[in-house]
């Protein structure tokens, strides 16, 4: 009786072993990101930290740099090269932002929006969520009838 109570309770350890092994549910695939994304990424985390330690917001594109040189590499070149690219792309920054002023404002300041691309399309939150509008939408529904008319009218134009 003992032994069968061992290699009872033997099995039943190893199988509690080789389940706490896995995960409960296979990971979600994240679709890769931009050049851009990637970039607006680091960006955001750089002026993310930059508020939070200096209670403000940086003041202008010089200020981020700043705070970007005082890393260490392979970091600091990064961050160098990501503030260059969406410099380059004219993304609309909030600069200055007063961080208890945000926060009794918002109460979250994790939602507020510091960049936005010029299109709109892309926006990172000072939280760190990138936020991408879906093109798909952005696209107004085309009339049928007028694709028609417009093949109707290209095809009266070439015949012979």
């Amino acid at each position: 009786m003992a032994r069968i109570r061992f290699v009872f309770i033997l099995l039943l350890g190893l199988i509690l072993v080789a389940g706490c092994g896995r995960s409960a549910s296979p990971p979600k695939a994240s679709e890769p990101m931009s050049p851009e994304e990637a970039a607006l990424d680091i960006v955001t985390a750089i002026y993310t930290i930059s508020a939070s330690v200096n209670e403000a917001g940086p003041e202008n594109w010089e200020t981020l740099e700043t705070y970007a040189s005082g890393l260490q590499d392979p970091a600091r070149q990064n961050a160098l090269d990501a503030i260059k690219k969406i410099k380059s792309l004219d993304y609309k920054v909030t600069w200055g932002v007063n961080m208890s002023a945000i926060k009794e404002q918002y109460g979250n300041a994790s939602e507020f929006v510091i960049l936005e691309s010029p299109d709109g399309q892309l926006r990172a939150t000072f939280g760190g969520k990138i936020l991408k509008r879906d093109k798909a939408k952005d696209h107004a529904e085309v009339d049928p009838k007028t694709i028609t008319s417009e093949k109707e009218a290209t095809s009266s134009d070439v015949s012979p």
